[in-house]
């Protein structure tokens, strides 16, 4: 007596090899049958098998989307804030990193990523760390230079959302001696040059400086790798049309509400006659 023909539909097969992405061992413990058979029944129906770094993957991952709105930002973000890199030369999977004390910022991250692969949050004492699983259409996100940005130089018709993840990963909105101001500390020198060229464009007034140079400082300050630079807008009424620009785009919880508290603060003082 010869051995019994176990039945797989290849609908079926396929859904669970190539949508659900499991294994032929997890396929095969599923429908009670070996993983041998499940190789066969994927070789018979011309099903292609993946290679090793697809067929390890244990969760479903997503294209990136081509919104050019949220893919600038997102590099916007990047840029200012998160670690982005390839486990080796052949894997499929782009993890996105973050270490941050501040909740609203892994609600950020989550928001940007859940749509696309696995989100990973582990509270430590003071601080959380966060994992992003993705597949390779997020590689744009690995280079931390200027060329991964050049389009949106050139392009110039998403530099608020771009602008508008920079911030929410850099910046803060303050009120300072009873005046609203916004502040980026960073020191990446090319992208603050840019923002200060389009700034320039839409006639909002803004100064910027280098406040520490490389290397050792003062007051038991630890060396710096690199020169700091701070950007600032204090004038009211270029605040206000900064703000008009990127706050659409605006994700982080917390610069959403420090511009509200600015907004209201630039009201008042044009109530009380302190500016125009």
């Amino acid at each position: 007596m010869g051995r019994i023909r176990i039945i797989l539909q290849k609908d079926v097969l396929e859904k669970m090899y190539v949508k659900k992405n499991l294994t032929p061992v997890e396929i095969g413990r599923r429908l009670k049958c070996s993983f041998k058979t499940v190789r066969n029944r994927l070789k018979e129906f011309g099903i292609p098998f993946k290679n090793p770094a697809l067929a390890r993957m244990r969760y479903q991952k997503f294209d990136c989307t081509h919104d050019p709105f949220i893919r600038s930002y997102m590099l916007g973000f990047r840029l200012g804030d998160l670690n982005v890199y390839k486990r080796g030369e052949h894997s499929e999977t782009i993890v996105v990193r973050c270490h941050t004390t501040h909740k609203a910022q892994v609600l950020v991250i989550q928001s940007l990523f859940n749509p696309f692969g696995r989100v990973s949050v582990t509270p430590r004492e003071e601080h959380f760390t966060v994992n992003c699983f993705l597949n390779r259409s997020f590689e744009f996100l690995l280079p931390k230079n200027e060329r991964v940005w050049q389009w949106i130089k050139d392009g110039d018709s998403v530099a608020q959302s771009f602008i508008a993840g920079y911030v929410d990963a850099e910046a803060n909105f303050i009120i300072n001696q009873g005046r609203a101001r916004f502040k980026i500390d960073s020191y990446d020198y090319a992208i603050l040059e840019w923002i200060c060229s389009w700034l320039y464009k839409k006639s909002i007034s803004y100064s910027y400086r280098c406040i520490r140079k490389k290397g050792p400082s003062w007051r038991n300050q630890p060396p710096l790798n690199g020169d700091l630079w701070r950007l600032n807008i204090n004038e009211a009424g270029s605040l206000e049309r900064f703000i008009k620009e990127i706050f659409p785009f605006l994700r982080h919880a917390h610069r959403i509400r420090d511009v509200k508290k600015c907004i209201t603060n630039i009201k008042l003082r044009r109530k009380n006659g302190s500016i125009k």
